[in-house]
């Protein structure tokens, strides 16, 4: 009887067992089921989430691709800029030594001019002075030396009128080379402009 008692004690936790079993199994399916689901949805979201990034890196190699772009332009500009800067630059260095030399002949100009009226007044104080002296002669001496007095007279008078055209010349080149020092010289901030003078 104690047998029998033992075999219905076995047969029940073998029942008790079977069923743990299945109640079990089946949960596990139930599991098994719900992880399947959530990896299908996490796929989906996962497929998702790589197109957008797909068109996210799209969208950003195409600025990528703009900004490399415009920064080529501005290389290209800046080079163009720095090519003309330095073009200028030269052509200011070459008017300013133009101008440089200018000045000087100008001074050398001014001076040849300042020379020439000294030279002019003197001749006038002496043809001023000859003709006093002539008149005093021909007042003296009305006859003596009459031929060779005129000859020198319209020597000078010639003379004179020589240097007087050569002072009207230089004034002129004066004129001109200070117009053009004038016109072709930058200004500097501060600076006016040099007036020409007649």
């Amino acid at each position: 009887e104690e047998k029998k008692a033992e075999e219905e004690k076995k047969a029940e936790e073998v029942r008790n067992v079977r069923i743990n079993y299945i109640k079990m199994r089946n949960k596990m399916k139930k599991l098994g089921q719900l992880l399947k689901e959530k990896e299908k949805l996490t796929d989906g979201l996962h497929l998702i989430d790589f197109e957008q990034l797909k068109i996210e890196n799209t969208t950003l190699n195409e600025k990528i691709e703009e900004r490399n772009e415009d920064l080529l332009k501005l290389r290209k500009k800046a080079t163009t800029t720095i090519h003309i800067l330095t073009h200028v630059k030269e052509k200011l260095q070459f008017i300013q030594g133009e101008n440089a030399g200018l000045k000087k002949q100008l001074s050398k100009t001014e001076e040849e001019l300042a020379e020439h009226r000294d030279k002019l007044g003197q001749v006038k104080r002496d043809r001023d002075m000859l003709v006093n002296d002539n008149v005093k002669m021909r007042e003296k001496m009305p006859m003596v030396g009459a031929d060779d007095l005129l000859v020198d007279y319209e020597w000078r008078k010639a003379e004179i009128t020589r240097l007087r055209n050569e002072v009207v010349d230089l004034k002129n080149r004066h004129h001109e080379l200070f117009v053009w020092i004038a016109t072709n010289t930058p200004q500097q901030p501060g600076d006016s402009k040099p007036r020409p003078q007649a």
